[in-house]
């Protein structure tokens, strides 16, 4: 027998959306071990079992066409990708000529099925359609477009120059963010403090050396307080403020309206904590305030993004330990790939929300045109998730036509129905449709509902390219596993609806790494050549610290005092106001709805919708679970471990209660994406269990419960529920599921 080969390849993590950095070794081809790096420690549990995630007996590996009479009727056929492809186009045609393209809807996700180079985008451009929702919405997209009211583009905290960091409820841990989390270790590890706002002792808030347990809701009172402190106590960077920075004296007026005592009366600490956590942050820097979905998901998310820029910006931690991003110049970025100049003004106009949550859309988009054609020579900017419909407002149009009929819904790596807010009328709206297809690996709830379901395949077994216009660093990855069945890249389903629609020339590329080449051809290089390396840092910087250009601001400057939001019909200025449906409601709706809730939670053994079909990891989650405190486990009659229903005005879900003394009492906190693969699909098992046990359920997407400038729904803190016993699933056992996946194994076989 010959010798064993071996070798090691390197990637780029796609199971949840930190992007950790791996390296494959293999044997004779086979892969043997995962690992971290470059800190070994940086990989989480998830990671490890992936052959049973590749080789799931649940994995959708056909093209499949649902050739039922009604919508959800679980009637699988398994067809070709021919078949598949050219029926999918010609109705995509058909409802185009029929309705406009407005009517068609993308649904997507850069995160699980990897780094699309903008495809998508680009395919629903060149189709005519602006309306594109993504679950970014809720996390990190909205977040850039805050930074590029302050900056004009993005900005990234760097662990490895902070002497202090703020987590604004962020709780990276060893299951959750493992690469972030091994970061932040080395970084207390040489010294740096800690400042946590949390109302949990969560695993960071137990190490801090500032603790603050404010009330749900109110990180953005919290932030307005550290502000009054550090202006008031002299403490800001005046020659960098003096310099660089708009509108300082506007700020100061409105951080003058949050004294410490009103700011502690509202979080529920003391003032005395408040200054010092305050003094901490403006003293031991350089400090950062490193990203977390947490300030993205409440009803005051603007102006929280906002106040987390003002105070890395007032203390001059810019391009110290919080570095200005962007695209990297010599290759070519994400959003001219995006083609947005093929919609014409008119189309842009009927972006749905726009009028009504403009800062994603177009119009909003309207004050940076100049500047940042001034500064980074681009017509269009897209930061992650700009120009993109308010999923609320799409959802509507789904139930109700107006205003203008959406009959079509294309799923790329997203599990949609259980993806936003108001569950039911989602599911209300996507009943509407003529059309639903979905590009997935499982036979998910959404794609229980879909007429055609596509295989995709899973980052190991592609080749891949990070580098968007808010990250200008690349990162390559290389194959590791050979595709299993007939599972496909996305760029081959897009160019193969193009091809078929009339649209080939928009398509030049005959397959994935074409298109890298194209993006890379600036650099004389090849992917097969830079590849080699795993990190390539961008050959050239923007600084707007350093150049007669400025910043891609109207005003050339950080605007602390936005005048985009001004011009726009905002308040430029952060502020703080109190949600509609808190714990200091008062009168027949607190009556009711006593809890106060706190939903998304993301437990550690899966992501988001995610990983519920991986047998090792399901054991150690094998039922949702809710946190409320003792107390209020005996005040409402209720045992640990017993199922409960948690209601609100939008609806109710069902899941176990967990007694928590670290849950504040009078508070309810809920996981995100609960299913059960285990369960066939359809109405009779509602959707396996989607349409029962997921909080989507019960988040209500009434503009009182939205984020004013963005329509970002608040989730963290800012509406009521109650709760109540109900009986458990008919296939619970206290043990665990006896499966882990469901009939889908019988097509593919």
């Amino acid at each position: 027998m010959g010798e064993k080969k071996y070798e090691t390849k390197h990637l780029v993590c796609k199971v949840c959306d930190n992007d950790c950095t791996l390296e494959a070794d293999l044997e004779d081809g086979k892969l043997i071990r995962l690992r971290g790096v470059p800190d070994p420690s940086a990989i989480c549990s998830k990671v490890r079992y992936w052959n049973e995630y590749i080789h799931n007996p649940s994995r959708i590996i056909h093209p499949l066409k649902n050739v039922g009479s009604n919508r959800g009727e679980q009637k699988w056929e398994r067809i070709s990708w021919d078949q598949a492809l050219d029926e999918i186009a010609q109705k995509m045609m058909d409802i185009k000529k029929k309705y406009g393209a407005e009517s068609i809807v993308f649904s997507g996700t850069e995160t699980n099925q990897g780094r699309q180079q903008g495809m998508w985008r680009r395919f629903a451009n060149v189709i005519g359609t602006p309306n594109w929702i993504t679950g970014q919405h809720l996390c990190l997209g909205n977040t850039l477009q805050v930074h590029r009211l302050t900056y004009g583009t993005h900005i990234m905290e760097n662990y490895a120059k902070a002497n202090c960091i703020l987590l604004v409820g962020h709780n990276p841990h060893p299951n959750n963010w493992a690469g972030e989390y091994a970061k932040l270790k080395k970084a207390r590890a040489r010294g740096a403090k800690l400042i946590v706002l949390d109302p949990r002792p969560s695993i960071n808030a137990r190490d801090a050396d500032i603790h603050l347990r404010l009330r749900f809701g109110t990180d953005a009172a919290m932030l307005l307080g550290f502000l009054n402190v550090i202006l008031n106590e002299g403490l800001y960077d005046k020659a960098f403020v003096e310099k660089y920075c708009y509108g300082f004296d506007e700020l100061k007026k409105r951080a003058d309206e949050y004294p410490l005592e009103r700011v502690a009366e509202i979080t529920e600490c003391k003032a005395e904590d408040i200054a010092k956590a305050a003094r901490m942050y403006a003293t031991e820097g350089p400090s950062i305030i490193p990203w977390g979905p947490i300030p993205d998901m409440q009803v005051n998310s603007t102006s929280l993004i906002r106040l987390q820029d003002i105070l890395m910006s007032v203390c001059g931690y810019l391009n110290k330990s919080e570095i200005l991003s962007h695209y990297d110049p010599d290759i070519e970025p994400v959003s001219n790939i995006e083609r947005y100049d093929l919609l014409s003004p008119e189309q842009q106009s009927k972006l749905l929300g726009t009028e009504e949550y403009p800062l994603f859309s177009y119009k909003g988009y309207e004050p940076f045109k100049e500047p940042n054609k001034r500064v980074y020579g681009l017509e269009y900017y897209n930061l992650l998730a700009s120009f993109m419909a308010n999923p609320p407002a799409t959802f509507r149009a789904m139930r109700t036509g107006k205003p203008y009929p959406i009959k079509a819904l294309f799923n790329s790596g997203t599990n949609t129905l259980m993806s936003y807010c108001n569950q039911n009328g989602i599911y209300e709206g996507l009943m509407n449709l003529d059309l639903i297809v979905v590009f997935d690996h499982w036979m998910t709830p959404t794609a229980q509902l879909a007429d055609y379901v596509l295989p995709s395949d899973y980052y190991l077994e592609r080749i891949g390219f990070r580098q968007l216009d808010h990250t200008p660093s690349a990162i390559t990855q290389q194959q590791v596993l050979k595709p299993v069945g007939e599972v496909k890249h996305q760029y081959f389903v897009i160019k193969g609806l193009a091809d078929r629609m009339g649209l080939g020339k928009y398509f030049p590329w005959k397959d994935f790494e074409e298109v890298i080449d194209w993006r890379i051809r600036k650099t004389g290089k090849t992917f097969k050549e830079i590849s080699k390396q795993h990190v390539i840092p961008p050959s050239r910087t923007i600084d707007p610290l350093a150049t007669e250009n400025g910043f891609a601001t109207p005003t050339g400057k950080i605007e602390l005092y936005s005048t985009a939001l001004k011009w726009l019909g905002y308040d430029p200025l952060p502020y703080y106001r109190e949600p509609e449906q808190s714990q200091r409601a008062t009168g027949p709706i607190k009556k009711e709805y006593p809890l106060e809730v706190f939903v998304g939670i993301r437990d550690g053994f899966n992501y988001l919708t995610n990983l519920r079909q991986i047998p090792s990891l399901r054991k150690k989650q094998p039922w949702p679970e809710v946190f409320l405190h003792p107390d209020d486990v005996a005040k409402y009659g209720l045992k640990n471990h017993q199922w409960i229903w948690v209601e609100s005005v939008a609806g109710r879900l069902k899941a176990m209660v967990k007694s928590d003394p670290g849950e504040p009492v009078g508070t309810i906190r809920v996981p995100h994406g609960w299913w059960f693969p285990e369960l066939p699909g359809g109405p009779e098992t509602a959707f396996s269990g989607a349409m029962e046990c997921n909080d989507g359920l019960i988040i209500p997407d009434d503009d009182w419960n939205l984020d004013r400038e963005q329509g970002v729904v608040g989730l963290r803190g800012g509406f009521l529920a109650k709760v109540y016993p109900a009986d458990p699933p008919a296939h619970f056992k206290p043990e665990g599921p006896d499966e882990y996946y469901h009939v889908v194994k019988t097509i593919n076989e």
